[in-house]
């Protein structure tokens, strides 16, 4: 294992936490710019699990020793609020449960759980296989003419008719390339890139503005497509959820901006994090074909070339590790920013209130303190043995404590059932190309190029 230097547990208490040197004035902001990620794990190399930055005028600390990300996530939480960053998603996302916090998002999010439930999810098994066929049948014709698909698209496109008709009772096909450019468009404007447009008032009518208010005008026209079809069939069981909500205050029924803002969020936040871990959990079996030997062993000892359904998952172990292990090493959401209301201390060093703390799964997911050979692809380190070994909080890719992402029962679900899905009728070639970069100034670790691949059919006996 790599050694890390110097460790929080040998730190004297209240002390300031050591970082990397950086330039008069902008500190270490040009190196988080050039390389966001690698920076990061270069910081938690070199000086340890709670590292000091400075972002410009911003002091911010790397915060990736389990005890202290359990801190902050659930022990401490509320003195780790949402943040300045977090001001980006409303601008784009209005009030929704990404963005808000107190009452207000503890009545939202008490308003739509039932759904999100662990016993609930279940019943989006029919839809997961029901999409996930049609776009296989699609991959056939293309692979009989020769056609690669680009997984980046494909991945998208599937979540997002899971979802829609999961949770809404609406099919979104049609309107899949608009929510698509959408999606785009928040993404590249949720995260900060220093430009002197983000720090422009947002009435103001600058490229980037306009880009937000055509997009939720968009979107406010879709949610009233999906509402009438709602009020018309009674089909979607989060959309009944929302139009029965009520204030736990005033007993006032939830506004047209309430419902559009959640819509918003789940559409968004649901179906993008799901499709960018698919979409590298198929990338990392492309790349490991003794991963996909193993993979194929269960798959037809368990399901026998019959379609999964949601009962079948807990009988795919290897198949849930093959996610699992994706999602240490490509976290979709890979970065959380909070901000610290007061004096506290993490790892030994003291965090000053006012200050900013960085959590980020995909730095704490290679650690080599606690994950062998972090850079490889290896299912078996979720084997039930090793998961008792590592501490807490050396995992998170959903988040923990009260702000958990409250989808992630019915993202790991769709995971592991598209996944058995598309490994029992297809092999998947990579076309060459520089597809594994990320956008290290994005909150989703969504490649920044194509993805594109040659679906490969598997023989006639393996599938149903």
């Amino acid at each position: 294992m790599t050694t890390l230097a110097p460790t929080p547990a040998t730190a004297p208490r209240g002390a300031v936490a050591p970082g990397p040197r950086g330039v008069p004035l902008l500190g270490n902001l040009p190196q988080w710019k050039s390389d966001t990620a690698q920076f990061l794990l270069r910081a938690q190399r070199d000086h340890g699990e709670v590292a000091r930055l400075r972002l410009g005028p911003y002091t911010v600390h790397l915060v990736t020793a389990p005890d202290a990300v359990g801190r902050v996530l659930k022990e401490n939480s509320g003195n780790y609020t949402r943040g300045v960053l977090y001001e980006q998603f409303r601008i784009v996302m209005g009030d929704g449960l990404l963005t808000t916090d107190g009452d207000y998002w503890k009545a939202h999010r008490r308003a739509v759980q039932p759904v999100f439930l662990r016993k609930a999810v279940t019943a989006i098994g029919p839809n997961v296989v029901r999409a996930t066929r049609e776009m296989l049948d699609d991959w056939e014709v293309r692979a009989r003419r020769g056609e690669p698909v680009d997984l980046v698209t494909e991945t998208l496109r599937l979540t997002l008719v899971t979802l829609s008709r999961s949770l809404f009772g609406y099919d979104i096909r049609p309107a899949a390339p608009v929510m698509k450019d959408i999606v785009d468009n928040v993404i590249e404007v949720m995260f900060k890139h220093g430009s002197v447009g983000e720090m422009l008032p947002s009435w103001l009518p600058t490229r980037r503005n306009r880009l937000i208010a055509r997009d939720r005008r968009i979107f406010t026209r879709l949610v009233t497509e999906i509402r009438d079809r709602h009020a018309a069939t009674g089909e979607g069981p989060l959309m009944e959820l929302m139009e029965a909500a009520t204030d736990p205050v005033t007993g006032a029924r939830w506004t047209d901006d309430e419902i559009r803002d959640e819509m918003l969020t789940i559409y968004l936040a649901g179906h993008e994090t799901t499709a960018v871990a698919l979409l590298w959990t198929l990338v990392s079996l492309a790349r490991h074909p003794s991963v996909g030997e193993e993979l194929d062993e269960e798959l037809a000892r368990v399901l026998g070339g019959a379609e999964p359904a949601a009962e079948d998952v807990e009988r795919l172990p290897y198949t849930s590790r093959v996610v699992d292990e994706s999602l240490r090493m490509y976290p979709p959401i890979w970065i959380y920013p909070r901000d610290a209301v007061a004096d506290d201390e993490l790892g030994g060093f003291h965090i000053p209130g006012g200050s900013s703390v960085l959590l980020s799964p995909l730095v704490s997911h290679r650690n080599p303190r606690y994950w062998d050979n972090p850079e490889a692809f290896d299912p078996h380190r979720f084997d039930p043995e090793r998961v008792r070994e590592r501490p807490r909080m050396t995992y998170f890719p959903f988040g923990a404590g009260a702000r958990m992402c409250i989808g992630n029962f019915m993202a790991l679900l769709e995971l592991r059932m598209i996944t058995a899905m598309i490994h029992q009728r297809f092999r998947l070639k990579l076309v060459p190309g520089d597809f594994l970069r990320y956008g290290d100034t994005s909150i989703s670790l969504r490649p920044l190029t194509k993805v594109l691949a040659l679906p490969e059919p598997r023989e006639a006996g393996a599938r149903a």
